[in-house]
């Protein structure tokens, strides 16, 4: 008996040994789904923005269809609830196929041979996506089934678990262990953003009011589309002065690519190719879901404006997003640098009187009617509003030279060009965001995006400045559904963050 006991506590032992060896070296999971999600983490190729559940290798969720999801929660009427629940799943279906397809490209040949064997296929990158297309469609499928036969509260329970098992975004992953071990300097860092924000009113009012003489602008290459993304692309103005202590080129926007030193992936900015991407996105205001359109722009510096400037470094760049009314017409325009820093909000003179005519005067402490007080953030400012009833639709947005950061957006830019000195004009190719993760590189492909979402290797000495707040590298360009603003209290592409932030009247 005793002999048979030792036997079983052995066999246990060494089962635990098992699995535990397993976690420690990475054991490669003999499901197809999970094992190229276990491949795309060791080889460092997962995109950061699409985050998985631990329900299922088939669902990938970014910050837009995980807000679908929590409102497929709480909702009371069950055959809406259904309706709603149908449509998160083939959304994250959807991008679980765009993103996965995209990472089996990236994935080196011996981690393609090993999904092979699992599939007991070739390892032609076409074959392996397919294959796990067809998965992805199967789950699907059943998914639906299941979403229609369920009791009501079956269904509550399955939605739970999807949003339950959502990993989390990359910095949130260690923000706890960054803030314990450098809580020795946390109240320095946190002295130093209250005093950044003790004069933001001051750099507000200045922004608005600031004269620009002499810009260099980059508009987009002309098009025939009707497509809104392509008829609100911005023509792209930054400030020229006659004298610069940097490289004049740094103040010239231009197309992403990459090279390889070693194993390392070097991003750089081809500026004689000036190149914007864009991308669509949604707001969620007052019930109703608003086209919202992204423009981003990258530069192949940040250069030192002052001595020992810790916001300095390589490649920097900006971007803003243009929220349309139900008639198309733009309500609300968002700048910021592409870490997230430097988050404002330029609205239409429309929106600020309705506001007036709403609420009333300003809070106190602030410029603008629209402008909100959410307890224990900090508050998103508004710079200037801005007109749009010139026949002119296409804005022209003005940022500063060496810092780029935006100060002036007008929907009447013949009136602005006009009255400027224009040093250089050029033209952009509006391209869409999704290439950012497709770049030529060895004869394949890449991402300027490593899987935290930082682009690679352009870290900033604000970064080392900020850890102890538990940030993740501030100031560092990082990729869109990884962005967070004001201090890292709230996700950029939050569908709910401009009515969660200002006052905004019913939209008619």
């Amino acid at each position: 008996m005793k002999q048979r006991t030792r036997k079983w506590l052995h066999r246990v032992s060494l089962l635990v040994c098992l699995i535990g060896f397993c976690f420690e070296s990475g054991c490669a999971p003999n499901r197809f789904g999970l094992s190229i999600a276990y491949h795309a983490e060791k080889t460092s190729v997962t995109n950061a923005a699409t985050r998985h559940t631990t329900v299922s290798p088939y669902y990938r969720f970014d910050t837009a269809l995980l807000s679908d999801l929590d409102d497929a929660l709480v909702v009371g009427d069950v055959p809406i609830q259904r309706e709603k629940a149908r449509a998160v799943l083939r959304g994250a279906n959807a991008l679980s196929q765009v993103s996965t397809a995209n990472e089996i490209e990236r994935l080196p040949s011996y981690a393609r041979n090993k999904l092979a064997k699992i599939s007991r296929s070739s390892a032609d990158l076409t074959v392996l996506q397919h294959y796990f297309s067809r998965l992805a469609n199967a789950a699907l499928t059943s998914d639906l089934r299941d979403v229609d036969r369920l009791t009501p509260s079956e269904l509550q329970s399955k939605l739970v678990g999807i949003r339950k098992g959502v990993e989390d975004l990359p910095d949130d992953r260690g923000r706890l262990t960054r803030k314990v071990l450098y809580a020795w300097a946390a109240s320095m860092t946190a002295n130093g953003i209250a005093r950044e924000e003790s004069h933001l009113a001051e750099a507000c009012l200045a922004k608005a009011e600031k004269k620009f003489d002499r810009i260099a602008t980059c508009r987009p290459v002309k098009s025939d589309g009707l497509a809104l993304i392509t008829r609100y692309a911005p023509i792209i103005g930054v400030e020229w002065p006659t004298n610069r202590r940097h490289d004049a080129n740094y103040d010239r926007i231009g197309e992403v690519k990459l090279s390889a030193e070693g194993q390392h992936i070097k991003v750089q900015i081809d500026s004689t190719k000036p190149t914007v991407y864009s991308y669509a996105t949604v707001a969620k205001i007052g019930g109703r879901r608003l086209r919202q359109l992204n423009y981003v722009w990258w530069f192949s510096e940040r250069p030192e404006m002052s001595e020992d400037d810790p916001v300095a470094g390589h490649i920097d760049g900006s971007m803003i997003r243009i929220t349309l009314d139900a008639n198309d017409i733009p309500i609300f325009v968002e700048s910021s640098s592409n870490c997230g820093c430097g988050h404002e909000v330029f609205v239409s003179k429309r929106i600020e009187a309705a506001v007036r005519q709403e609420f009333g005067v300003p809070l106190a402490g602030k410029r603008f009617a629209v402008e909100k007080s959410v307890p224990g953030k900090h508050d998103v400012v508004v710079i200037d509003t801005f007109d749009t009833s010139s026949n002119f639709v296409r804005p022209i947005v003005i940022s500063s030279a060496g810092y780029h950061e935006v100060f002036h957006v007008s929907f009447d830019a013949p009136a602005i060009l006009n009255s400027l000195e224009i040093a250089e004009d050029a033209s952009y190719q509006l391209v869409s965001y999704d290439t950012l993760d497709a770049l030529p590189l060895r004869g394949g492909i890449a991402s300027m995006f490593g899987p935290d979402g930082l682009v690679h290797y352009a870290g900033r000495p604000e970064g080392f400045l900020l850890a102890p707040s538990g940030m993740l590298s501030a100031g560092q360009p990082r990729k869109r559904g990884t962005q967070r603003v004001r201090w890292d209290d709230y996700l950029h592409d939050d569908p709910h963050l401009l009515e969660k932030t200002l006052r905004i009247p019913p939209l008619d």
